[in-house]
């Protein structure tokens, strides 16, 4: 008899087939590896006390000069602002209409004119108009807003008795998107229904935008055949997505202020709110593939991809959202199941170990905002709510158990020839107060028929597991039973041989 070592490295391989995870982990539906060992992702309690009217899409959180904490929701129709626990409504009141939806096109104005006969729908058309979002920034304590469908800059400041936000005066409008840049100068994308006009304020002054020889406001022209998304500030640049390139978007003083320069083709973005960034890289989910740029765009190899992309509902990929959890070192990446119209499954990377998870259908967030103001992160479920993310084990107070799991690939227990007989299991040691249980899951050959042995629990006296199973080739199965931390590292299995097949 032997002691049989199953150590498995982080991460899943959730790409190609069954056995092309062996040795790996292959699901692990809202598992995580922190300092090598696999453990729950933390749990969830409301932040705020009563639902949204419709999903959040944009999610901002900022201090005022007070210190007061603020976050700033924007949904299809509404914009508004919590400290925690009720929301105020900052809905301008004549808002364009917003979709909550992605829709394909096959009304007037899709397809070319004079095509068919009028008043009917268009036939054959496969143009898909996006949900509606929000770019939202901070301007000092003051918060600035566009709504897609809308195209205006709107403004609220927290130290005033306004309960609207109000229209920014002399802004550009019928923009798609806007941020602000390190230099205080705010820039609009798409402005005056142009896709490529790319216009600024003037510095530290948001409601100049007049072009002459006294002011810093200026405008551009973005040299591409792509659409433009959303841009983003980073220290040192920023970066204008479409959804074919990336540009840079760079201070260069008077008399030009801004320049641009194409970064890299065929890297577009899939969502408006698909990037995340951090003081180092910006990382952002394309049509068929993850980007990373730390001073140059390149294409990141991922083990989920494939997973992901194949079950993305496409016509409602303009909900995708990413967002950083600095606590773990982690991006993820929220989007609707082809099962879905919603945001219900998540992929995320580890960047500071490199490995990648991956849930389907299990976790829904459309909206994302990492610990800045509050201790813990703030997510947007898909059920409307606000919740404090890594708060606690639960679901708001909900068991979890039973709505995750962790399966490996393949894993060969002894020679190809051989058939072994397990009797017995040493886990690593589990400091949480979390349980958990183990399931086997057996093959003699890589597609005949599977045998499922357990549940096995760790002995209270010794931490041992008892257990009687043979086979050549197991998967081993991880299920929570206990709603709490656990921590789960290497196993040895006590085996044996059992003849020759």
């Amino acid at each position: 008899m032997a002691f049989f070592p199953i150590d498995l490295p982080p991460g899943v391989m959730a790409n190609g087939s069954l056995y092309q995870s062996k040795g790996r982990w292959r699901q692990a539906d809202m598992v995580r590896w922190y300092e090598g060992h696999m453990r729950p992702v933390g749990g969830w309690q409301r932040f705020t006390a009563s639902p949204l009217s419709e999903p959040a899409r944009a999610l901002l959180t900022w201090r005022a000069n007070t210190s007061l904490p603020y976050a700033a929701v924007g949904t299809a129709n509404h914009l508004l602002t919590t400290s925690g626990g009720v929301f105020t409504d900052l809905t301008p009141t004549d808002l364009a209409k917003g979709t909550v939806d992605a829709y394909i096109g096959d009304g007037f104005g899709t397809g070319l004119y004079s095509d068919e006969s009028y008043g009917t729908a268009r036939t054959g058309n496969t143009k898909i108009t996006g949900a509606t979002t929000w770019s939202l920034d901070n301007f000092g304590q003051i918060l600035l807003a566009l709504q897609t469908n809308d195209g205006r800059l709107f403004e609220w400041d927290p130290s005033t008795t306004a309960t609207k936000a109000t229209l920014v005066p002399n802004a550009p409008t019928d923009a798609v998107a806007m941020f602000v840049t390190a230099e205080r100068m705010v820039v609009m994308l798409g402005v005056g229904g142009n896709a490529r006009e790319v216009a600024w304020s003037n510095q530290g002054d948001f409601t100049q935008w007049t072009v002459d020889e006294t002011t810093t406001a200026g405008d551009l022209q973005l040299h591409t055949n792509g659409i433009p998304i959303c841009g983003i500030r980073m220290p040192g640049t920023n970066l204008i997505f479409t959804d074919t390139d990336v540009h840079s978007l760079n201070y260069v003083g008077y008399p030009y202020i801004y320049g641009t320069n194409l970064l890299s083709s065929n890297c577009g973005l899939i969502a408006p709110k698909a990037v995340a960034a951090t003081t180092n890289f910006a990382v952002w989910m394309g049509n068929k593939n993850f980007y990373l740029y730390n001073g140059t765009v390149q294409a990141m190899p991922s083990d989920v991809a494939e997973a992901v992309f194949n079950n993305l509902n496409t016509t409602q990929k303009s909900k995708v959202c990413a967002g950083i959890n600095s606590t773990f070192s982690e991006v993820w990446w929220f989007f609707p199941s082809t099962n879905s119209t919603e945001n219900d499954s998540y992929c995320y990377w580890n960047f500071k170990d490199n490995h990648w998870g991956f849930g389907l259908g299990v976790f829904g967030r459309t909206a994302w905002s990492d610990r800045e103001v509050w201790p813990y992160p703030i997510g947007a479920g898909s059920d409307y709510n606000l919740y404090e993310q890594e708060n606690g084990w639960t679901d708001a107070g909900k068991t979890r158990v039973g709505s995750y799991t962790a399966i490996s690939g393949p894993i060969d227990l002894g020679p190809g020839d051989t058939v072994m007989t397990v009797t017995q299991i040493l886990p690593d040691t589990n400091d949480g107060t979390g349980g958990y249980d183990l399931n086997f899951i057996t093959r003699n050959t890589p597609n005949g028929p599977e045998t499922t042995w357990g549940p096995y629990s760790m002995r209270p006296d010794d931490g041992y597991m008892d257990c009687r199973f043979t086979g050549r080739q197991v998967q081993l199965q991880v299920t929570p039973t206990v709603d709490g931390l656990i921590q789960i590292g290497a196993f040895r299995l006590n085996t044996k041989s059992g003849g020759k097949r």
